[in-house]
């Protein structure tokens, strides 16, 4: 376009040139025929060619700003796709500058940091670790029959190394699959976490109740005799069958039927009676019907140091 401009005024040029020439002509010959030196017919051609002199430099003229016309709207064209070009490129960079800062989706505390500034991050490396320990989970690994018991929302009671009072809970889930190496089942706790107290990691001890029964009896787990044949039973102090004498005692064995379990306590469905005698350990290896003395149990001695 711009090569079109310049012929545009180049010819705008040799016309108005052209007509001044005529002009001059004109004028003299006008003064020549006022004189009587020049014939009627001389003057009426110099007319002729300066009224088609003129002709051709207002064609010059008009055809030049109408060049100049499509030029500007051109430019104009042009300019305006500049713009939307430089606003592009300036939308790109302002995306690539908020991509350049990191923030994190959640409120939480960074617990890993694998890189540190001025050192360089690949493609798809972690910078940081975040994670919100508002409400934190812990995960047991319990039996098969006690796991059995449990479900969504029981109460579980969390003790914590270096916390004075334990902490409350609730199962989220019960696994519906077994560790194929301990054949235990995952259960997981949700805990409430106020003041962040509790640290991912840390280990803590779990207990939770799978089935509460009011009044039972229960006997120490050392107290079981388990017989091959999966009978269970416990040595009962009561009078010795064979005696005469009502003071003498002897440890008979019951077979008895038990229920559940709570740490070293098992319950005793049947078989035994609220007021009986057991014999809570040392009962393996002693016969039936075996003479015994009963004493009070002493309190163990406390070892106090200065």
């Amino acid at each position: 376009m711009p090569q079109e401009i310049q012929k545009a005024q180049l010819e705008a040029q040799a016309a108005k040139q052209q007509l001044d020439a005529q002009q001059k002509v004109f004028d003299s010959r006008q003064d020549l025929f006022k004189q009587g030196a020049l014939p009627r017919k001389e003057l009426d051609q110099a007319g002729v060619d300066l009224t088609n002199a003129r002709n051709q430099y207002e064609i010059a003229q008009r055809h030049l700003e109408a060049v100049n016309a499509v030029g500007k709207q051109q430019t104009l064209k042009s300019a305006k796709g500049q713009l939307e070009s430089a606003e592009g490129k300036y939308a790109g960079a302002s995306a690539q500058l908020a991509y350049s800062g990191i923030k994190s989706p959640i409120n939480g505390v960074v617990t890993d940091r694998p890189l540190y500034p001025g050192e360089m991050a690949a493609a798809g490396t972690p910078l940081l670790t975040v994670m919100n320990i508002s409400t934190v989970t812990a995960r047991a690994h319990i039996p098969q029959q006690s796991a059995a018991l449990l479900k969504s929302g029981d109460k579980a009671t969390i003790i914590v190394p270096g916390l004075d009072q334990p902490m409350t809970g609730k199962v989220s889930l019960v696994s519906p699959a077994l560790d194929t190496n301990s054949t235990t089942v995952e259960v997981w706790v949700q805990i409430k976490n106020p003041g962040e107290k509790l640290k991912p990691g840390t280990t803590v001890q779990v207990s939770m109740v799978a089935r509460s029964l009011p009044d039972a009896l229960a006997v120490p787990a050392a107290a079981l005799l388990t017989a091959p044949d999966g009978v269970t039973s416990v040595m009962v102090e009561g009078a010795c069958p064979d005696s005469k004498n009502a003071s003498d005692r002897c440890a008979l064995q019951k077979q008895v039927k038990t229920g559940i379990r709570d740490g070293d306590q098992v319950q005793i469905a049947e078989g035994l009676h609220e007021g009986d005698k057991v014999v809570a350990s040392g009962a393996y290896g002693l016969p039936d019907k075996s003479r015994i003395t009963t004493a009070e149990a002493k309190p163990e001695a406390k070892n106090e140091k200065e």
